[in-house]
Formats: structure tokens, C-alpha cells, sequence
């Protein structure tokens, strides 16, 4: 039987609770729940700031928008993303949210030259290679075992924040769409006003201003997130952007 790990259902992203407590739930808990929790906390600053940036995309992209201001503070003055404009996008592209599905895994695609390394060599909290172990002692030679859930968080945050150099093929990897710089985020009292005060302005010139109208997609709507590209074709393909073929097994 095929394992299923579907994000938009099984419990992963680590949520702040108001009391100090810490509570994974799925993708929809946390949007649906959001204006009942007080923020995400990861098991690091990148993991945080990785699960903001898929939250803020999957809200874009279900959107469309917010076009304007008076289109942002109707969302603020709902105070909440229980909606059914949320409800119906997310249940037409579930299967796109499978952590292991057998044709399109969550933001991972397989490259048949490499071969299988232990998951250590993905996070960037545990030793792998010729790092050194000072301060994490993994290492290739024994064993790491992960939860699904921690697996999807370290996908997200090696998409984002892989870093240039040598893939051990012809092509190098080059730096993930936050690999360099400062990540900053506006801060409300619960994750639902982190959200709304964090969702820009959004039309086909804004954010980002593309040549290929009507080609801005994200990842999971898209043929082929690998398509070859230089620049991201709008604000969804750029929060979206696939820096690496990883394959989960």
C-alpha cells in the first residue's frame, strides 16, 4: 500500500496556542484556526519563516488578491480564513498537497542521476558530509529517522533557503529564494491578523510586474514547477519557487 501524507489533513505545522503551548495541526487547522492562535513557532527561525511564506501563498493564490485596499480590509474585518472561497480551493487541488504522492509529491520531483542520502544531508540543523559536528552530532554513517510532518518542514525550508555550490553533478546548486538577506514580517496578536497584515497587494503587475500575463501560478496549480526559468513568472511562481529536486522515499 501506498503511504499518504497529505498536508492539507495530517497534523505538521507547529502552532503557537494562546496559553504558550505548541500544537501541530494540518495546513487547513491552521488557516481555519487561525484567528485562535497566536503564530507559528518552528523548531528554528528558518522553519518559521519557511511556513509563514507557504500560508501566505496558498491565501494569494486562493485569492487572487486582495487587488486593492478595500478588497485587504474586507479580509480584516472578517477576521478569519474559515471561508468558503478557501474551503473550495483547497479541496480542488488536495492531491497536490500529498507529502508521497506517486506522480506529483508535495514541491518534490526525482532526478534518476543522484543517488538516495540520508535526510541530514537536507536539514540544515544536523551535521552531514565534511561539516563538522560541533554542535550537532548526526552524521551520514548512522541512521535519521524523521515524522512525515518534520520531513515536510525540512523540504520547505531546503526550497527556500538551500544555499549555492556543488550538487555532485555538472549543474551547481544555486542559492533558494531566501537564501541571502533579512526576512522580515509584520506581527499581529493572532496568526490570522500575521497573515492579513503580511498579504500584499496582489494583481499581475504587483508585487511583481511579469512579461507572461496570465502564467503566474503556484507550484502545486503548475504543469512543471521546474520549468526552466531565470525569473519567477509573477508573486505566486516567486513564494512558490522550487530551488531543488527533492525526492522523499
Amino acid at each position: 500500500m501506498k503511504y499518504s501524507f497529505n498536508l492539507l489533513e495530517r497534523p505538521w505545522i507547529p502552532c503557537l496556542l494562546p496559553g504558550g503551548q505548541v500544537h501541530e495541526l494540518s495546513l487547513c487547522e491552521a488557516l481555519n484556526q487561525a484567528n485562535m492562535m497566536r503564530g507559528i513557532a518552528g523548531d528554528s527561525p528558518l522553519e518559521t519563516a519557511a511556513i509563514y511564506r507557504l500560508l501566505l501563498a496558498v491565501l494569494h493564490s486562493a485569492l487572487r488578491g486582495p487587488e486593492n485596499a478595500a478588497a485587504w480590509n474586507q479580509l480584516w474585518q472578517a477576521g478569519t480564513w474559515n471561508q468558503p472561497w478557501l474551503h473550495a480551493y483547497l479541496e480542488k487541488w488536495q492531491h497536490r498537497f500529498d507529502l508521497f504522492h506517486e506522480e506529483r509529491p508535495f514541491y518534490q520531483a526525482k532526478d534518476e542521476r543522484v543517488k538516495q542520502k540520508s535526510i541530514s544531508s537536507l536539514a540544515m540543523d544536523m551535521a552531514s558530509g565534511n561539516n563538522a559536528t560541533l554542535f550537532d552530532h548526526h552524521t551520514e554513517d548512522t541512521s535519521v529517522v524523521v515524522q512525515a510532518g518534520k520531513a515536510a518542514r525540512i523540504l520547505l525550508v531546503a526550497q527556500l533557503f538551500g544555499l549555492a555550490g556543488l550538487s555532485g553533478l555538472e549543474q551547481k546548486f544555486t542559492d533558494g529564494p531566501w537564501g541571502r538577506g533579512i526576512i522580515f514580517l509584520v506581527e499581529g496578536d493572532t496568526l490570522f491578523q500575521t497573515l492579513a497584515l503580511n498579504c500584499l497587494r496582489y494583481t499581475e503587475r504587483y508585487p511583481v510586474d511579469v512579461q507572461c500575463i496570465g502564467h503566474d501560478l503556484p507550484a502545486w496549480e503548475a504543469d512543471d514547477p521546474y520549468q526552466p526559468r531565470e525569473i519567477p513568472l509573477g508573486y505566486l511562481d516567486y513564494l512558490t519557487w522550487h530551488n531543488r529536486r527533492v525526492y522523499l522515499v
